[in-house]
């Protein structure tokens, strides 16, 4: 009887030992199962981000690009980037250049705000040593920059060419395929073109179809005709302003591309017969101003139907003059301002 009785103890404490075991085990399997997900996770963490910096760490620095003098290693984000004649675009993508020159700097009227931030390396050709100490990681130059300039530039930085012959939005798309931001071109470019349509509605408000415009630039002993770059870009291009038919010939036998006609001679003047004239007189150059004073003294140029008609318009050459994104979103509004206030 108290061996059955020690049996039946015995046997109650394994039973009761036994579920101990496995409520032990259960509590464990369920903390290590919830232990095992939070490290799971933690290590698909930290994975994801050592897979990042290594993705990052192995990611090409450069990539190749082709430009109208070949093919050349460049960064991918360069982050010291000098400027040939390249200022505008880039700001107009987001990037303030480390350096630029002179003559397209300090010059434009658009770039005073800018002027501050970008360092001057000399005016055209380029200071090389000043090139140097700003230390770039990419050179942007215009296609007009020579070869042996070119060559020295390379030595200093990898250096690509866009092609200045294209026009302003073809230009900022090139340069933004070079720093990889095609799209903020883009952005830019439908942008722009919106106010266009915009101005170009007004301007056909003010000026009829038939009416031909000429926009000339007065130096200090000639004239010249803008044709389709500079204001000719904004007047006739932009906001579809007639040309007169001698320039229009000249720029179609140029293939589109003509930047001003040929200087022309006092005796010229009766070739302006344009219904509006806009006069720009480069006071940059000593002369100009008493050159234009002499011409209105002329019959000739009294006789000329915009003349005669008072539609003659002045216009300030520091406002007039460039051809830049900048200039030519600017000068959009200051065409039609001038038209619209003649009508008045």
């Amino acid at each position: 009887m108290k061996r059955k009785r020690l049996y039946s103890m015995m046997s109650t404490a394994i039973i009761l030992l036994l579920i101990l075991i496995m409520a032990g085990c259960g509590t464990q399997a369920d903390s290590g199962s919830s232990t095992g997900s939070q490290t799971a996770s933690s290590s698909t963490d930290t994975g994801t981000a050592t897979q990042e910096e290594a993705e990052s760490t192995d990611a090409p620095q450069t990539k190749s690009f082709t430009d109208p003098t070949g093919t050349k290693e460049i960064p991918v984000q360069a982050q010291r980037i000098f400027s040939i004649s390249a200022t505008t675009q880039l700001l107009a993508l987001g990037i303030t250049p480390v350096g630029g020159l002179q003559y397209e700097i300090d010059q434009d009227y658009y770039l005073k705000n800018a002027a501050s931030k970008v360092e001057i390396a000399g005016d055209y050709p380029p200071n090389m040593e000043a090139v140097t100490a700003l230390m770039p990681d990419l050179i942007i130059a215009s296609s007009f920059v020579e070869a042996d300039v070119l060559e020295q530039l390379e030595k200093i930085a990898p250096t690509v060419v866009y092609p200045w012959e294209d026009n302003l939005y073809d230009q900022l798309r090139y340069i933004g395929d070079i720093v990889g931001k095609k799209a903020e071109a883009e952005e830019w470019i439908t942008k722009h073109e919106a106010k266009v349509e915009e101005r170009k509605a007004e301007m056909s408000s003010l000026v009829g179809a038939d009416q031909t415009v000429a926009a000339v630039e007065i130096f200090k002993d000639s004239f010249q005709v803008a044709g389709t770059r500079n204001m000719g870009f904004v007047l006739h291009d932009l906001l579809g302003l007639k040309r007169m038919p001698w320039v229009q010939e000249e720029v179609d036998k140029s293939n589109g591309f003509v930047v001003y006609t040929e200087p022309q001679s006092l005796e010229k003047l009766p070739e302006l017969t344009a219904d509006y004239l806009i006069i720009k007189v480069n006071d940059t150059q000593p002369g100009s101003t008493e050159f234009y004073e002499k011409m209105k003294e002329f019959k000739l140029w009294q006789n000329l139907p915009a003349v005669k008609n008072g539609n003659v318009f002045i216009v300030p050459h520091d406002k007039w003059w460039s051809y830049t994104l900048f200039s030519t979103d600017a000068l959009l509004d200051e065409a039609v301002e001038l038209f619209k206030q003649h009508k008045k």
